[in-house]
């Protein structure tokens, strides 16, 4: 027996001799911008949930994710930067995903008595069953493998992807092709799943639901009675469909939540709401999201890109609502979650090394944060120039390159406007926008320029923090690359039709 499967075990056997741990729900919005929850764009976006969350909740100011989709994901899982998983980019129909040999967060937290189900978006690779959800610390799935599909038809790449896997290790002979859900919205549909889930728990143990909306990604889809209500608020089209997806997200996270508190969960629960990215602006799937007044958007390692929207609620542990002002990087989810709220210490060799921090004690009493410096952004140019970037507590930020994208400045949306459809606003820009080859390091002080307008001359300070993102970048693996042994991804065929599935498993599946 190995020292790993030693300690599983005897983990195992200490969690019938614990109190009860708090229930978990983590929802990620898929590319949710700074601007598009109602309390910060002047709720011009309906969000009755997500504002009672920042009223009564914490509300991140300083936090960090990657600047698309995979990286944060694998992050979240793995407490790792992209820097360490080599996930830097989002993970395309190739023979990759998130390493097997990364200790995942819902691995950990089943070692601790957690019942462990995923819905919605995975992202994380399937080109072998053992890369999918329930091969990973889930005993449960429900959604989809890819990064975005039709929301209606849940279509991509050929196929049809929506699975439905209903034990631990739901691979061949398994794993089902949901397709009676065609024609049904999937925002909807995860909601559903999520209530049934909750309803069929038994609350005497702790829950972990890792609920990874859709929504708000491209394409810009909707049912009608969600866009309906902004018919005279909101005349641009783009801008007014998508208000109604980010609609449909936050009824479906307060039916969770009712769920919650229906089924007497709710007071012991921690709920976490966090996007993956910025809300993609030009490039990478513009969908009418807005950054305002943060610079860039989605793919980009600008502030509108990285700069995350994130709020916790947690009844029995915040007697008020706050906004927290300290550093947080998404690698200080899984030790925060497994350390702090799950009260677990990680031993050491369960996990490779983390580069998350346990923020919970400071979260929750509204403490100084204890990271003095976070590097984000992506370490392998042969994906993008997204940096890297540095940034410090005292609010000084270096990148190293052009940091992605168009990087622009937004205007600020209103009624009649989306930053999809009107021109950038050029209000006070000193600086013109750096060019596709200008790989020099630019300095901001994002206390006093959080739109990164002006850049700051100061040598040493730059030789500095471009020392210390070289301590950084010593230590990147490189980018993931697909299994050589693998033949070139296609859909899997079946009588209903073609599917997303595992591609390079040696036993054929059949649905």
């Amino acid at each position: 027996m190995t020292m790993l499967a030693s300690l599983v075990l005897l983990l195992i056997g200490q969690v019938h001799s614990r109190p009860q741990r708090p229930h978990i729900i983590f929802h990620v919005i898929d590319d949710f911008g700074w601007d598009d929850p109602g309390f910060r764009n002047s709720y011009q976006i309906k969000t009755p949930t997500l504002n009672r969350f920042h009223e009564q909740g914490v509300t991140f100011d300083q936090y960090y994710v990657l600047p698309s989709c995979s990286p944060s994901r694998a992050t979240f899982m793995s407490g790792r930067m992209p820097l360490h998983t080599g996930i830097n980019n989002w993970i395309p129909n190739e023979a990759y995903g998130l390493p097997a040999d990364e200790t995942t967060l819902a691995t950990l937290l089943g070692w601790q008595g957690y019942r462990c189900h995923a819905v919605g978006k995975w992202h994380l690779g399937f080109f072998k069953s053992e890369y999918t959800p329930t091969f990973r610390g889930f005993e449960s799935f429900y959604g989809y493998y890819e990064g975005s599909e039709d929301y209606f038809l849940h279509t991509t790449g050929g196929g049809y992807d929506l699975h439905r896997e209903g034990r631990p290790n739901c691979g061949v002979g398994c794993t089902q092709v949901a397709w009676d859900d065609a024609g049904e919205y999937s925002t909807n549909l995860f909601a559903a799943e999520a209530v049934r889930l909750i309803q069929a728990h038994n609350a005497s143990e702790p829950l972990f639901l890792y609920q990874a909306w859709q929504g708000v990604h491209a394409p810009r889809q909707a049912p009608e009675q969600y866009v309906a209500p902004y018919q005279e608020q909101i005349q641009d089209e783009a801008r007014r469909v998508f208000a109604g997806m980010v609609s449909a997200v936050d009824e479906g996270i307060g039916n969770i939540t009712d769920a919650l508190e229906a089924k007497g969960m709710l007071a012991n629960s921690v709920v976490i709401v966090t996007t993956d990215n910025g809300g993609p602006v030009h490039e990478c799937a513009g969908i009418g999201a807005s950054n305002y007044p943060l610079r860039g958007g989605k793919c980009s390692i600008w502030e509108g890109g990285t700069r995350g929207t994130a709020l916790l609620f947690a009844p029995s542990f915040l007697q008020q609502g706050f906004t927290w002002p300290g550093l947080m990087h998404a690698a200080d989810w899984l030790p925060t979650l497994v350390e702090g709220v799950a009260r677990f210490e990680i031993p050491r060799g369960a996990t490779k090394p983390l580069d998350g921090f346990n923020l919970w004690h400071q979260l929750i009493g509204n403490l100084a944060s204890p990271r003095i410096d976070l590097y984000y952004g992506i370490a392998d140019a042969s994906v993008g120039k997204h940096g890297p970037a540095l940034r410090d507590a005292e609010g000084w930020k270096l990148i190293l390159g052009t940091g992605g994208g168009t990087g622009d400045w937004p205007p600020q949306p209103s009624q009649n406007q989306s930053n999809q459809t009107n021109q950038t606003n050029q209000t006070n820009q000193t600086n013109q926008k750096p060019g596709g080859n200008d790989q020099r390091p630019r300095l901001f002080n994002l206390n006093e320029d959080p739109g990164e307008h002006c850049e700051v001359e100061e040598q040493q300070r730059i030789t500095f923090m471009l020392e210390l993102l070289g301590r950084y970048m010593r230590s990147a693996v490189p980018q993931a690359t697909g299994d050589p042994s693998c033949p070139a991804f296609k859909p899997r065929k079946s009588l209903q039709g073609p599917w997303l599935g595992p591609w390079c498993d040696q036993e054929q599946l059949v649905v």
